[in-house]
């Protein structure tokens, strides 16, 4: 059978490493060296001074090699005989011995013994022995003093056991801190401006925050025009926003934009184990930047070091807190010459940060990215969907009014799993139908259409999430439905989507209770069809408590409360927040709360009964089709119960501006602040 190619086992046809040659190498040596050394033609005897001249007297010994070992002491190693060589000879002649070396033979005819081998002994020189050994022995060898051979054969196992581990203590050391030397060296890796391609172009849905980075772009290009009118550059700026909304996307842009060199490190790489490693990379990476100047430095997840010093919870972290002041120090101090030098830094947790970082002078400004809206949305899915290939019946106004709360990074996720999709079913180009199909399995999950369902749950399910359905199509302040399915996603067994027409930032109290009257319709169809609860409906149930409790506590919109703030009882306090006490209210006060939040819960459960009762016939006739198609768009549904689509509401101003009485005059021209001031004037004279 043929070996394998040791290049094949390797994954990618990438070469083998130099250590798969070189340890079998080093094993064939050592266990070389281990033959030689024990493997002397034979066992050696060990023989005391008496003995060793006993057997030169008697002619045994053949040849000698003396070592000396100080004065007057030689080591002596050689062959020996146990009978003379005319002896040997004769029998030899006459073929009654069998000449085997280093092995015990027995002649035939006289039964005398010969014996060959090797011996070792240590003597002391003299005269007499020199006498004798010149006599009786026929080769006699003496080895210089210094025997460098037999040295490094001795020490060669050892050496090479040393290289071995320096070999592998290296190697270690190395990949956890990039060498013992370079400890404290920085780990921030400099990208120079020919590596960068990404642009402001490339940022989408950060209006705001890329109008107020420009001034550092503009800094970073032309820094005499800010220094001729005697301006300083922010030294630093923190981009804060949610995950995912793009921070790092625009510290790369601003050092495209600018053509600097880009210097990016991580938070976490400055802290380790050894107090006092962190404050030198700081320094070290300042230096670096003032070399190359101007420059850029990213910080990302700077919390990870930045972390305020005022805890006061677990005790402190010295090493953590002695990085912080070095990059305090460096960003603003007596020794600080940062000219050209400007620090980015990202983080989604700006409220942990020590202050003295967020002070002026140190990172001056603080730019927020925020979730976009829907034009951003539908800028960035256009940036996204460019880079493959889509159908042209692709909306990009519905995937971005379906997408709320969607940050940049889910976007492209969605037209990724867009494209995955429409490969996985051999389609030329992606379709509207993969892209919401992506937008459902990054929000919810994928379908999990080979999970086992019994009929009765499937029933169960179909009825539920057209009762949550016909909720929506009644309530008139409800979010617009879009899509109904009981196919499982996720650990939802089905699902009943909204889809807003506008992103909404506020949201009144009609709205509020047409949300609990569709939360509860779920629990409220079962009830009715199956004459028995179920635990599915727990979510839901959930939700609707929360929203009421909002209401009353957070919210002010509750007549018997009124417009009082009742925080939460079991909210936790942080150190440095200047929060209220746990208990803020009186247990009668919370009893009351309890009392008018189950109001308005079983308000919107009985106008639930109420829509529900009265549209029987629409909710069998919803859930047959769904147990049929499993899936139903918003147009099919109401189609299929002959109800015209609610329209998006118009805002009745009246019900939010002022009224103004009748009697009240109204000026032809708006007034101007020069009128107000001019009519002030004539009042005081």
């Amino acid at each position: 059978m043929a070996l394998p190619d040791p290049k094949e086992s390797f994954s990618g046809g990438k070469k083998p490493p130099a250590a798969f040659f070189i340890w079998p190498i080093l094993f064939i040596i050592v266990f070389i060296l281990l033959i030689y050394k024990f493997n002397n033609n034979g066992k050696v005897e060990n023989w005391d001074q008496a003995k060793f001249e006993k057997q030169v007297a008697d002619g045994n010994v053949r040849s000698a090699e003396l070592s000396p070992q100080g004065e007057n002491i030689y080591d002596v190693e050689g062959k020996f005989t146990l009978a003379t060589e005319k002896a040997l000879a004769k029998k030899r002649e006459d073929g009654s011995l069998e000449t085997e070396k280093n092995q015990t033979k027995k002649t035939e005819k006289s039964g005398k013994e010969v014996a060959t081998g090797r011996y070792r002994t240590r003597i002391v020189w003299s005269q007499d022995i020199s006498n004798l050994m010149q006599k009786n022995i026929d080769e006699v060898t003496i080895q210089k003093r210094d025997n460098w051979w037999s040295l490094i054969l001795t020490m060669l196992p050892v050496i090479l056991i040393i290289v071995v581990i320096y070999v592998l203590f290296s190697r270690q050391i190395k990949m956890a801190g990039r060498g013992a030397m370079q400890f404290g060296k920085s780990r921030a890796r400099m990208i120079m401006p020919e590596e960068l391609h990404t642009t402001f172009d490339d940022v989408a849905g950060a209006d705001e925050a890329k109008e107020e980075i420009q001034e550092i772009v503009e800094f970073l290009k032309d820094p005499l025009k800010f220094q001729m009118l005697g301006g300083k550059i922010p030294k630093g700026a923190l981009l804060t926003g949610a995950p995912g909304t793009g921070k790092t996307l625009l510290a790369k842009a601003v050092a495209c934009e600018a053509e600097v060199p880009f210097f990016s490190i991580s938070g976490s790489d400055f802290v380790e184990m050894f107090v006092g490693v962190g404050a030198s990379r700081v320094r070290d990476m300042f230096e670096q930047a003032r070399r190359h100047a101007p420059c850029l430095i990213f910080i990302d997840e700077i919390d990870a070091v930045g972390r305020s010093r005022f805890s006061g919870m677990g005790g402190g972290h010295d090493e953590r807190e002695q990085t912080l002041n070095a990059m305090l120090v460096e960003m603003d101090g007596l020794e600080a010459a940062n000219a050209g030098v400007i620090v980015l830094a990202a983080t989604n947790r700006p409220d942990v940060l020590d202050p003295a970082l967020l002070r002026p002078g140190r990172f001056d400004r603080q730019v927020v990215l925020d979730l976009p809206d829907i034009r951003g949305r539908k800028k960035i899915i256009e940036i996204h969907i460019s880079k493959i290939k889509i159908d042209k019946s692709v909306n990009v106004d519905t995937l971005a009014r379906s997408t709320p709360g969607f940050s940049g990074a889910d976007l492209a996720n969605m037209c990724n799993e867009a494209a995955l999709l429409a490969a996985r079913y051999d389609r030329e180009a992606a379709t509207q139908e993969d892209l919401e199909e992506a937008r459902d399995k990054v929000r919810w999950g994928r379908e999990r259409k080979s999970r086992r369902i019994t009929p009765r749950e499937k029933k169960l399910t179909a009825y539920h999430e057209a009762g949550h359905a016909l909720a929506t199509m009644h309530c008139k302040f409800s979010t617009p439905l879009h899509k109904i399915t009981i196919i499982p996603r996720g650990h939802a067994l089905g699902m009943t989507m909204m889809m807003p027409d506008e992103d909404v930032y506020t949201q009144s109290r009609k709205e509020l209770m047409d949300e609990m009257v569709v939360l509860l319709a779920g629990r409220v169809a079962e009830e009715m069809v199956f004459d028995d609860m179920n635990s599915g409906a727990s979510n839901d149930i959930q939700r609707a408590t929360k929203i009421a409790r909002m209401m009353v506590c957070t919210f002010g919109m509750n007549d018997k409360i009124g417009p009082v703030h009742y925080g939460d009882r079991h909210e936790h306090i942080h150190v440095r927040v200047d929060a209220e006490p746990a208990d803020t209210y009186s247990q009668e006060t919370a009893r009351e709360i309890d009392v008018e939040v189950k109001k308005l819960v079983n308000d919107a459960l009985q106008r639930c009964k109420d829509i529900l009762t009265t549209n029987r016939d629409q909710l069998e006739k919803l859930s047959l089709t769904l147990l049929e198609r499993e899936t139903l768009t918003a147009e099919e549904a109401y189609t299929l119960l002959g109800m015209e689509p609610r329209k998006q509401e118009e805002i009745d101003l009246s019900d939010v501006v002022p009224s103004v009485p009748a009697d009240t005059p109204v000026p032809e021209e708006p007034i101007t602040p020069e009128d107000v001031q001019e009519e002030t004037e004539e009042k005081s004279e």
